[in-house]
Order: structure tokens, then C-alpha cells, then sequence
């Protein structure tokens, strides 16, 4: 699974709308460094995934494995994890509703 690392790196860094300069400037490493990670030529170091983990609260069991839930869930992407996180803290008339709507969103789709 290290090998997912510099997607899952790049995403985070999409998901908080900077790029490469300013990603790297904020875990205190080089632009051609984060971009070898993203890439998947190299792996970040240690520190780098401390740095991450500080600046952008990400888990890092969930960063270099993929799991983030006690029960060894392995989410496809940091969109799906943010999205049952969310679904999880709602109450059963909103998950229903949510459900439906994908549902309708899945079909509307269907049909391009």
C-alpha cells in the first residue's frame, strides 16, 4: 500500500485547494520532493508524515495503509472516508434521504 501513498498525499493536498509549492512550504520540504512522492518515485520520510499528520490532522495509519476504522475498513480515497464519517453522525431520516439521493444522482448520470 506505499506505493498509494503519493495519491493519497496528492489528494490531501488538492482537498485544501494548494499546490505543489505551497504544500511542500507548509510540511518543510522541497517542490521536487513532494512531486517525486506524488509521483510515487520516492516515499516521504518520517518527519514528512509527522508534518502532515500535524498540519493537515490526517490519520496515519489510514495514510500508509489505508485503514482509518477500528474494524480494518479500507476506504478507496479520502472522499469516501469523509463521506462515512459524515453519514455516520446523521440520524436515520437524513442516511435515507442521502442514500435516495445518490441513488437519484447515480441514475441521472446513467442516462448521459
Amino acid at each position: 500500500m506505499l506505493n498509494d501513498i503519493g495519491q493519497k498525499i496528492k489528494c490531501i493536498r488538492k482537498e485544501n485547494n494548494l499546490n505543489q509549492v505551497q504544500f511542500a512550504k507548509s510540511i518543510g520540504i522541497s517542490q521536487g520532493n513532494l512531486s517525486e512522492i506524488e509521483l510515487g518515485n520516492s516515499n516521504p520520510s518520517a518527519e514528512t508524515l509527522i508534518s502532515i499528520r500535524t498540519q493537515y490532522n490526517v490519520n496515519l495509519n489510514w495514510l500508509l495503509t489505508g485503514v482509518t476504522a477500528e474494524d480494518g475498513t479500507i476506504y478507496e480515497d479520502e472522499f469516501e472516508r469523509r463521506l462515512i464519517e459524515v453519514f455516520r453522525n446523521l440520524d436515520d431520516y437524513d442516511k435515507n434521504e442521502i442514500i435516495e439521493i445518490m441513488q437519484l444522482k447515480k441514475r441521472l448520470r446513467s442516462n448521459l
